[in-house]
């Protein structure tokens, strides 16, 4: 499944009246861009490409909820009419408990929500159903999107190799690949109205978590 087959059509409807504004993209490593193959080829500058936007990337790896809360500002002062929430991989994974991470969260969802800001929250990248539905209820509380992916950390093909490369180095296999950005923008899109959902599946035997989590960058 190529990048071109998962993304489909080119945006539409509720993509046309984000044209020429301004998406702020916050997130951890994988809105920064681990592991594709270019920078063009990274979820948020796919959507970006798409509706016709500007991107500002507030993204940082290995960051969580609480890192988020720190970026408030810089996200309201972009004055965005699309923001992608993408974090909770992190708090999953280094065990943040679910009360702090429901908190935070609720701190930036609250605070970014408005009528001229269409809010999308991306649930997480490793499996939790216990986050995913913090997430979705956080964010349909303040009247954004839940974007799932769930399933899609099963993908093999939706990964980077383990010792491939990147435009920002030595890829693990943990992260997406190209083929998990172009997922991860299609659901995005999907979203919005703006191309069809990604097609995920068969899922594959996945590496175990213990294995995966310490191939974070620091």
């Amino acid at each position: 499944m190529a990048p071109s087959e998962v993304l489909g059509v080119h945006a539409a409807t509720d993509g046309q009246s984000l044209q020429g504004k301004v998406y702020v993209a916050l997130g951890d490593s994988i809105s920064a861009g681990r592991f594709a193959t270019a920078a063009d080829g990274i979820f948020p500058a796919i959507v970006a490409e798409k509706l016709g936007m500007t991107l500002n990337l507030i993204a940082r790896s290995g960051t969580r909820a609480a890192w988020g809360v720190t970026q408030i500002s810089a996200m309201t002062a972009a004055h965005p009419a699309l923001v992608t929430i993408e974090l909770a991989t992190n708090d999953v994974g280094f065990g943040t408990p679910p009360d702090v991470f429901a908190a935070q969260y609720e701190t930036i969802v609250s605070a970014v929500s408005g009528s001229s800001t269409r809010v999308l929250c991306i649930g997480s990248w490793l499996p939790s159903t216990g986050f995913d539905q913090i997430i979705a209820d956080t964010c349909q509380r303040h009247g954004g999107t839940y974007v799932s992916l769930n399933g899609f950390y099963g993908v093999n093909d939706f990964h980077a190799s383990d010792g491939g490369s990147s435009y920002l180095g030595r890829t693990d296999w943990f992260h997406p690949g190209d083929q998990g950005h172009a997922a991860i923008a299609a659901a995005v899109l999907a979203a919005l109205g703006a191309g069809p959902a990604p097609v995920v599946g068969p899922i594959p035997s996945a590496s175990p978590v213990s294995d995966v989590i310490r191939t974070h960058p620091k």
